[in-house]
């Protein structure tokens, strides 16, 4: 793999039409549980030969069922790992089960979800970082 790819990629989900307004004041997140890892941004490592952008539109479909459109990327919050802000169509639902061993729950979160592995900070930079126009 090349030393300017990411190994990972995570997705910063937000849903079409809704501003992309800090969350805590109004704006909503998409959040997957892990069974060990608690709530976390969708996402995982390429797959051998795989762009950053078809992995992050596989994982979102693997661990959501849903198909968004990449807006842009923050390449510098982790050192080996790129963001993705993503945005998909409206949904009706608040919470849903994924078809994916590794998500046991899918929700909108308009607040930081109470985190295991992750940090509150991470996710507060985050929407920070994205809900600055481009």
């Amino acid at each position: 793999m090349s030393a300017n790819l990411p190994v990972f990629v995570l997705g910063w989900i937000t849903v079409a039409g809704e501003a992309p307004t800090l969350m805590g004041e109004g704006g909503r997140v998409l959040f997957v549980r892990h069974p060990q890892r608690g709530w976390e941004i969708p996402g995982g490592h390429l797959e051998e030969g795989e762009t950053p952008e078809n992995a992050l539109a596989r994982e979102l479909f693997e661990e959501t069922g849903l198909k968004g459109r990449l807006q842009r990327w923050n390449t510098e919050y982790y050192p080996k790992g790129w963001v993705g802000h993503v945005i998909v169509d409206s949904t009706e639902q608040e919470f849903w089960q994924a078809d994916d061993d590794k998500v046991s729950q899918v929700r909108w979160w308009s607040t930081t979800p109470p985190v295991i592995q992750w940090t509150k900070e991470e996710f507060e930079d985050l929407s920070d970082w994205f809900s600055k126009p481009i």
